[in-house]
């Protein structure tokens, strides 16, 4: 039977440096079953880029990269972030997303569309993260597709994880969320990082978060330490 779960830790392990080796070492299966799904992977996203080119009818920013050009041109030093020329050409009447706008500056520009991941390895029990994540997803009733959020939680040493469909993204969900998340470890991190999140943060001072009273309140109740991300700074691989 096809281990999904299996095959996501090793492809993205694999995408982010792990050997071959290491991932039979730490899923205990032979190197040849993992030389097997990366191959298996490596070629069903060939064949699905394949079929994307042959269905491709041109994009959306064809018509507005003379724009672009002009637009990085006018704004040489600094260097206009790509946020302001989505926004720019938005208004200048572009339809299509910010993806596709990120990836053909990061060509035109010589650079990586994105910036390297950092993992972070932790001792078990020391660290836990949460986030907010969102979906539109179709409903078997009606068959259309709604927006449903997500709460998830994750031990950073063990990649253990708790999910849950909430109605709202409020720091009374929040904080209800944690304690079935407590519950349902059976126990609470040393360390619990979150976004930058108004539930949790209310601003930085000299590149320190200053935590919400209340959700400080709640982490010195269940005794972990709140950690936050820098606004700004690269997501960490938690």
């Amino acid at each position: 039977m096809k281990d999904e779960p299996l095959e996501n830790n090793i492809i993205s392990l694999h995408s982010r440096g792990w050997s071959i080796r290491q991932l039979s070492l730490e899923f205990a299966i032979s190197r040849e079953r993992v030389r097997r799904i990366l191959q298996d992977n490596d070629r069903k996203r060939r064949g699905e880029a394949i079929v994307a080119l042959k269905h491709s009818n041109g994009s959306k920013l064809d018509t507005y990269k003379q724009r672009i050009g002009e637009i990085l041109e006018k704004y040489k030093v600094p260097p206009i972030t790509n946020r302001r020329v989505f926004e720019l050409i938005k208004a200048s009447g572009y339809e299509g997303g910010k993806t596709i706008v990120g990836d053909y500056l990061a060509s035109v520009r010589g650079k990586k569309v994105n910036d390297p991941v950092k993992c972070v390895e932790t001792a078990p029990g020391q660290r836990g993260s949460h986030d907010w994540s969102e979906y539109y997803l179709p409903l078997t009733k009606t068959g259309k597709k709604e927006k449903i959020t997500f709460f998830s939680f994750i031990l950073n040493y063990s990649r253990r994880q708790y999910i849950c469909v909430v109605d709202d993204k409020s720091q009374t969900t929040l904080l209800d969320c944690l304690i079935n998340t407590f519950v349902y470890f059976g126990g609470v991190p040393k360390e619990v990082k979150s976004d930058n999140q108004k539930a949790c943060v209310d601003m930085w001072d000299q590149g320190r978060p200053v935590f919400n009273k209340r959700y400080l309140e709640f982490a010195s109740h269940y005794r972990f330490h709140p950690l936050a991300i820098h606004p700004g700074k690269p997501r960490e691989n938690l």
